[in-house]
């Protein structure tokens, strides 16, 4: 029977940050992950062509992180080539409107170049050779086709009438990541220094002790005992806090949602006109794009759009592992989100909004015929956006023996850019390591999520980690943009 020091479940991206961090300070450790090799399931939201990464958060904990994180993308020898720094735009679009309709869109774009450019933050930031500029409001279209270049030539009325019609933002020291490459390779780091991996392990059940977990056991019946047990499921975390403590009930105070993504097929030709434009996000509605990315034929590319939106209740995520997202559909429910916020479902036209979308920045890619897939991204979501970093023996149901059981999870749609310095935010929550960012590290409990539940449900304003999420009403508790 094996044993270590920590036990973590799951292998996206907390619990390969998580792992890689406790092994470089030591300790042992085991991954579990009920894919077939023991890395990020195909269905796991870090099993995804790019992600964005970005440091303009108005939420002070998030900011400093992420200005962190950005520096060591830029400088790991393990994850460096798979950060690509291309800047992100913020566009308003004509409707100048903010997601959730939470303060204007000037404010948006005042309130993101202040917080990218904070002066407190600037130890934190690790350039390359040649400094970059901080963000800068886009005044005219003349600044978009300077950071469009060659592909200005292509661009639709979506990037039209800065200044005049709409507003935005461009930060240059921005940009996106290769997400399943990026998390692979830290597993594979962290398997050289130490770390032992458990392919096809579905974890259904605590192994106890004297009343206290010491590990848990596999469906298949093997028993991997921990010291500590971490669980870092991502969208998968209440299911399967329900199957480990089935007496306990609900309230896990993280629930998930599902978000539409789409890939376009692009020609090699096609894709070197975009290459290096940088991501788009339209903070109206939430739709946001990728440039186009390689794939193992060299005369096709791909090009990820998605929708950051409250997301849907349908389709849930599944306990097994198929090997491939599900592409997304419409479904019809009268099931209630007790969040209050998610959609049932996905709209039956949500492919053609999302393509229109497109039709407004690139309107030669906006065709049926380029589609490759559509496909749901699971998000962990808490009613703030703040994550979720405690012990378990901390919810307000207090189960039983699970004093050192940590949940790692809320990640909200917004997690993958922080990778590299997830595993060290983990180590000062567990007083491992000095709290040397000077973080709000309450914000990352049950207790501070038990009370945003108790406001929401009084009927007070629950503050988002940052700024909202694209809603059709004006009178959602929407949140935090990506």
């Amino acid at each position: 029977m094996d044993s270590y020091d920590y036990v973590i479940v799951g292998a996206g991206v907390n619990g390969t940050s998580i792992a890689t961090s406790l092994a470089s300070h030591g300790f042992r450790v085991a991954v579990l992950d009920r894919s077939a090799d023991g890395f990020v399931a195909p269905d796991g939201a870090s099993h995804d062509l790019n992600k964005i990464v970005r440091a303009d958060y108005t939420d002070a904990n998030f900011c400093t992180l992420a200005k962190e994180a950005i520096a060591r993308w830029r400088s790991s020898p393990v994850l460096r080539q798979f950060y690509h720094e291309v800047g992100v735009l913020f566009r308003s679009s004509a409707s100048g409107d903010v997601w959730g309709n939470e303060g204007s869109a000037e404010e948006y774009v005042h309130k993101g170049i202040k917080h990218a450019a904070l002066e407190s933050d600037a130890h934190l930031e690790v350039f390359p050779a040649q400094e970059k500029a901080r963000a800068y409001k886009l005044k005219n279209d003349t600044q978009v086709d300077e950071i469009l270049g060659k592909a200005r030539e292509l661009k639709g009325d979506g990037f039209k009438g800065m200044g005049r019609v709409q507003t935005g933002y461009f930060n240059p020291r921005a940009g996106w990541a290769e997400a399943n490459n990026a998390t692979r390779a830290l597993l594979g780091h962290a398997i050289k220094l130490g770390v032992t991996v458990y392919p096809d392990s579905s974890v259904d059940s605590f192994v106890y002790e004297a009343g206290e977990v010491v590990g848990v056991k596999t469906a298949d019946g093997r028993v991997v005992r921990g010291d500590n047990v971490v669980l870092a499921a991502g969208a998968w975390t209440q299911e399967l806090l329900t199957t480990l403590l089935p007496g306990v009930g609900e309230g896990w105070m993280t629930r998930p949602s599902a978000q539409c993504v789409a890939v376009v097929r692009l020609t090699r030709e096609e894709a070197m006109q975009l290459g290096d434009t940088p991501v788009v996000i339209n903070f109206a509605t939430g739709f946001y794009q990728f440039e186009p990315t390689p794939t193992a034929s060299p005369d096709e590319w791909h090009m990820k759009i998605a929708i950051h939106s409250n997301g849907y209740l349908h389709p849930a995520p599944q306990s097994s592992c198929s090997g491939t997202f599900p592409a997304f559909s419409c479904t019809d429910s009268t099931e209630q989100d007790a969040f209050g916020m998610a959609a049932c479902s996905m709209p039956a036209n949500q492919l053609e909004i999302m393509l229109e979308e497109l039709r407004q920045t690139w309107p030669h890619l906006a065709q049926r015929e380029r589609l490759v897939c559509t496909r749901v991204c699971w998000y962990s979501d808490t009613l703030d956006e703040n994550w979720i970093f405690d012990s378990l023996a901390n919810h307000p149901a207090r189960p039983k023996g699970t004093d050192k059981v940590w949940v790692v999870s809320g990640d909200s749609g917004h997690a993958f850019k922080f990778l590299p310095i997830i595993g060290d935010v983990f180590l000062a929550a567990k007083r491992l390591l000095p709290n040397t960012r000077q973080l709000d590290l309450t914000r990352f409990t049950f207790n501070h999520h038990a009370r945003t539940h108790a406001d929401k449900n009084a009927g007070r304003a629950v503050q988002s980690a940052d700024s909202n999420r694209a809603h059709s009403t004006p009178l959602a508790n929407a949140r935090a943009r990506l």
